[in-house]
């Protein structure tokens, strides 16, 4: 009896997963976690910034010695933050980039972000 009952279970489960699988479910199709981005942080000299945090609401990353980065799950802004003080060139000014706009499964190439040090004067750039 109790062979009967689980095998109808066990077939009942395997229905459902197979519906699940084909059809998928509504979080499936629109998942707002796919965004991601690649790009290149550089001081104002054009020399590649180690160790700045890359972040958003959801994940952060760092860069690595050239420069690059890459971070996913992006939902909203990217916040670029010097962590690390003088140990890589000087402390840099923060920097925000918005990434709302596009498809939910958007890849962003940022190509070259600039930091400028603190004591830099933006506006004469």
């Amino acid at each position: 009896m109790w062979a009967k009952i689980l095998t109808r279970l066990f077939a009942l489960f395997g229905m459902t997963l197979t519906c699940v699988a084909c059809y998928g479910t509504e979080y499936s199709e629109y998942n707002p976690m796919l965004r991601r981005a690649t790009g290149i942080v550089e001081d104002s000299d054009g020399n590649p910034i180690e160790g700045i945090k890359v972040s958003t609401t959801s994940s952060e990353s760092y860069t690595n010695k050239d420069g690059w980065f890459y971070i996913q799950d992006i939902v909203g802004t990217a916040h670029f933050e010097d962590v690390d003080g003088e140990a890589n060139g000087g402390k840099f000014q923060s920097r925000s980039i918005n990434l709302t706009n596009g498809r939910v499964d958007e890849y962003y190439d940022l190509g070259i972000v600039t930091l400028y040090r603190e004591d830099e004067n933006v506006s004469n750039q």
